[in-house]
């Protein structure tokens, strides 16, 4: 049957992880005859005049109901997701390293983590990583795709979640759109993987180049080179993974990495801020065992994911506000003159 003109396409498929429908935004581009703002009526663009219109609407779209809704869901999501993202990523690093070497790189996430979550996540690994390594047979295949699948979830709802930030409609049909998150899902997992690899074998690289070539660095560089190694790793995967998100995630063409980059490199300091806040927070001011009792552990991690979402949605909508008053300065110069052809 048709559709009638008028309606809109669904906003992306329907499969448990999609509950959230992102509602489209006005149109920012100028009316005809309607003046330009006072930043752009002069046709140059003021820094500092950008701004403001910028943050005046992350803040309106940042404290509507929509985008809470949509970071809870994420929380959701991700919640579910932990464990069997947890046990792909395991059991692809167990392939060609050995797994036991996973837990003592878990000691940069313990202040980044609510403490219940990082005991929660911390015997997790323990367990899979005592567990008898596997060959890569064809039960493991079935296992790890069964859990990559489970661990899309969280990838599908945060993918809608940056839809409504942006001001999208989700118009990938079901199974490109279960495609995106599942190949998402597995680069995340992919990149987690090989950042572990390197923090492990950084001690080793950081002793072997100065051997290599011939130089004798003085003795304390060595140890703080591998103190700092860790959370310069981690940050490069969080901004990279971010990135990423807002150039692949959107149901939208693709647009310069210039436009994606500030939003990222904003993402990645402040959920670095809010993690220790929220971890602080939740490990001394107002802890949730004492509250929630067994479930202590679960709500902390959901809080954590709900504010780790928040922080991604308005990454986002730093995006979408600088593209959106790009637009409007383009839109108040008007077309570039046309040089006149030669007689």
């Amino acid at each position: 049957m048709a559709a009638h003109p008028g309606a809109q396409a669904a906003p992306y498929p329907t499969d448990g992880a999609s509950l959230i429908v992102p509602q489209p935004e006005k149109s920012e581009h100028l009316a005809p005859g309607h003046p330009a703002p006072e930043h752009l009526a002069s046709g140059t663009i003021d820094p500092r005049q950008l701004w403001r219109p910028v943050l005046r609407r992350i803040l309106r779209n940042l404290t509507s109901d929509q985008i809470t809704l949509a970071a809870a869901g994420c929380a959701f999501y991700a919640t579910l997701s932990l464990f069997p993202a947890i046990s792909t990523l395991i059991s692809i690093y167990g392939l060609v390293l050995d797994p036991d070497t996973v837990e003592p790189q878990l000691d940069l996430l313990r202040h980044l983590l609510p403490p219940a979550a990082f005991t929660l996540i911390g015997e997790r690994i323990h367990t899979l990583a005592a567990e008898p390594h596997s060959s890569l047979t064809l039960n493991l295949i079935i296992s790890t795709s069964i859990a990559l699948w489970s661990a899309s979830a969280a990838t599908r709802s945060i993918i809608s979640a940056v839809n409504i930030a942006y001001g999208t409609t989700e118009t990938r049909g079901f199974i490109r759109f279960q495609m995106v998150a599942i190949g998402m899902t597995l680069c995340a997992i992919c990149g987690a993987v090989l950042t572990l690899a390197v923090m492990v074998a950084l001690p080793v690289l950081i002793n072997f180049l100065p051997e290599r070539l011939g130089l004798a660095p003085p003795p304390w560089s060595v140890e703080l080179l591998v103190q700092m190694g860790g959370p310069i790793l981690l940050l490069l995967f969080v901004l990279v993974a971010c990135t990423l998100l807002y150039r692949l995630g959107p149901s939208r063409p693709a647009v310069p990495w210039r436009h994606i980059l500030p939003g990222s490199c904003a993402a990645t300091l402040i959920w670095i801020v809010t993690s220790l806040g929220v971890s602080y927070y939740i490990g001394t001011i107002a802890p949730y065992n004492a509250t929630y009792g067994p479930l202590g552990a679960v709500a902390a991690t959901m809080m954590w994911f709900f504010v780790t979402a928040y922080v991604i949605m308005l990454g986002a909508e730093l995006n979408a506000g600088l593209e959106a008053e790009m637009a409007r300065a383009r839109a108040a110069k008007g077309p570039e003159p046309t040089p006149a052809s030669p007689p």
